[in-house]
């Protein structure tokens, strides 16, 4: 899967207006599950995502995993957009998604057992 196909599938939403808005959205919701996540995952994750999906680009400066909750991922997305609750859930489940189908098997599955289960839950049933 490349680029285009993340782009194309959150150009989908109703509620993202352009492929600039999908872009920062597909960086955002990667990036902080990228800082949630410990440094072999988080690198594991971007080393099999399309190019511009890369570990700088998506941790930026954090360089530790963060302990933000998933209801707090959404909610800063939800704010990071204007979008609301709904809005940003499905943001994050459709950029996830679609995440999943770039990761081979044993990449999501170290990524799931290595995360807390609010997140590993969040993550599967995208």
């Amino acid at each position: 899967m490349d680029y285009e196909d993340f782009l194309s599938e959150i150009m989908n939403l109703d509620f993202i207006n352009d492929p600039d808005e999908a872009d920062s959205a597909i960086k955002a919701v990667l990036g902080i599950l990228a800082s949630r996540m410990e440094e072999p995952q988080a690198a594991r994750m971007a080393g099999e995502l399309p190019e511009p999906l890369t570990l700088d680009k998506l941790r930026g400066h954090q360089k530790r995993a963060t302990t933000i909750s998933v209801e707090e991922y959404i909610a800063e997305i939800a704010d990071l957009f204007a979008l609301d609750y709904d809005q940003a859930y499905t943001l994050v489940n459709t950029v996830l998604s679609v995440t999943k189908e770039s990761l081979e098997g044993e990449t999501l599955e170290d990524i799931e057992i290595n995360l807390p289960p609010d997140w590993a839950r969040t993550i599967e049933n995208a």
